[in-house]
């Protein structure tokens, strides 16, 4: 285990050093870091030939190459250090020409190597210098080789032969195959390599552009279905609204003109303030949604008496109840205080309590009670009926706000705003709230709060109970 550590710390070195000398992928161009790669396979090339050449007595050959080495060193330093790649690149190609041809009439001509580095060099030529210049190369590569090999045939004293003996000739092939097979094999796995990594880039781009689209689509469908539920609501609102409206400007027109008898203009009267309840209901669920949707939801804490929050909504909410004759039982404990907002916790209460109302029938009963859990530390306002019921399917999308006209047992207008504000209200105040309901037997709704828990000096120790019925029978 340790010896792979440190296997992969000298690997990993020997990668930090290489690009130290070449220049790292994300700092440098391709092109920029192709010459200095080519330039350090063919100083390291060249070291291991110059001393061959000499060792076989190829001198001319090993001078020329000493010069080129030098030549390479120069540009590699001037690419590296100044970003001059363009320059030598285009030195690099316009001097292995000459050196090609110079090695080619003092080793040997077709005899000796150099046809294979002559392949080599356009190899490297395609491998790292721009697209454009192809077509240069490949011309070049292609008339240069029958050039060389047609003078050799027409004149052959042009070709100086250096061999002493067989076995040098071979010698020089021997040495230079190995040295041009790992110069190939370094240029493509290079090629290879570079060909990978704008693979996985251009991958990474795609996947990113497919996210970016899908979360587009995403935005667009969210927008899309925002816009209709806004479409549906206003269309709602204007139908349920131009029908109450209608309705209670002609009571309004009866009362003015008409000599109605006392009976008739009580009943008149209950009606039409029964009909404004109900639209003033429905525009403030409205108001609240928008408000909600505009300028978000945003509560402000402080300790609240549910006590006196039930008490000023069934203050309103009385006549109503007397207009159904339905009991409403409630049992608070005045000392009971939460944490809460308390205008967002009547437009809860008031909700909760007129769709109760809503759907109980004539002299039904309602019952309210607050209850609190000292282990877990929460408030527990219930609102039970014994009206109409749900039935399961109901009951499970009755908080997702669906906006549709709803009814109850004596026609009273809603659009589905009402519970899906409670939850909203609910979740900003820390809370939660869920329904118990069983069609034909009633409703059950509970409200979950923090309680407020005051400093030990200011707790109350004798906490008054209030137990009211409001009786309309």
């Amino acid at each position: 285990m340790l010896e792979r550590k440190y296997t992969k710390l000298f690997f990993n070195s020997l990668r930090a050093s290489w690009y130290k000398l070449t220049g790292s992928p994300d700092d440098l161009v391709r092109e920029n870091r192709g010459f200095n790669v080519v330039s350090l396979y063919m100083i390291l090339l060249l070291a291991i030939l110059i001393p061959i050449d000499f060792y076989l007595n190829l001198r001319e050959t090993a001078i020329g190459l000493t010069v080129t080495e030098g030549m390479l060193i120069t540009m590699f330093c001037l690419s590296r250090y100044r970003g001059l790649h363009r320059i030598g690149l285009a030195v690099y190609a316009i001097y292995s020409y000459f050196l090609l041809i110079f090695v080619y009439f003092f080793n040997g001509g077709s005899e000796g190597p150099i046809l294979y580095f002559l392949l080599l060099t356009y190899l490297l030529l395609i491998a790292f210098t721009v697209q454009s210049r192809h077509w240069v190369w490949t011309g070049l590569h292609l008339v240069l080789p029958v050039a060389l090999l047609a003078i050799e045939f027409a004149y052959p004293s042009t070709v100086n032969a250096v061999y002493d003996s067989r076995s040098a000739r071979f010698t020089d092939l021997v040495t230079s195959f190995p040295i041009i097979i790992l110069c190939v094999f370094a240029a493509t796995s290079y090629l290879r390599k570079g060909y990978e990594r704008e693979r996985m880039a251009a991958e990474a781009r795609a996947k990113l552009i497919e996210e970016q689209n899908a979360q587009i689509k995403l935005q667009n469908g969210l927008l899309t279905a925002a816009n209709r539920e806004k479409i549906e609501l206003i269309s709602i609102l204007g139908h349920d609204l131009k029908n109450p409206l209608g309705a209670m400007t002609g009571t309004l027109e009866i009362l003015n003109g008409e000599n109605l008898p006392a009976d008739v203009q009580k009943k008149l009267k209950g009606d039409l303030l029964i009909a404004a309840h109900n639209t003033s209901a429905l525009l403030n669920n409205v108001l609240a949604w928008v408000s909600g949707q505009i300028k978000g939801i945003h509560p402000l804490f402080t300790w609240v008496e549910p006590y006196l929050v039930i008490e000023r909504v069934l203050t309103v909410q009385s006549f109503i109840a007397k207009k159904k004759k339905i009991r409403i039982e409630w049992t608070v404990d005045k000392a009971i205080k939460v944490m809460s907002d308390a205008e967002m916790l009547e437009v809860i209460v008031r909700n909760l309590v007129n769709n109760a109302l809503k759907f109980t029938p004539q002299k039904g009963t309602i019952n309210l009670s607050v209850t609190t859990d000292e282990v877990t530390n929460q408030c527990t306002i219930a609102i039970r009926d014994n009206g109409v019921g749900m039935a399961d399917e109901d009951v499970k999308s009755i908080f997702k706000g669906h906006i549709q006209s709803t009814y109850g047992t004596e026609s009273e207008k809603g659009i589905g705003l009402g519970l899906y504000l409670c939850r909203e209200l609910a979740i900003r105040l820390n809370g939660a709230i869920r329904v118990e309901s069983e069609l034909g037997k009633g409703s059950a709704f509970f409200l979950t709060l923090p309680l407020y828990t005051p400093p030990e000096h200011n707790r109350l120790t004798t906490p008054s109970r209030s137990e009211k019925v409001v009786d309309f029978l």
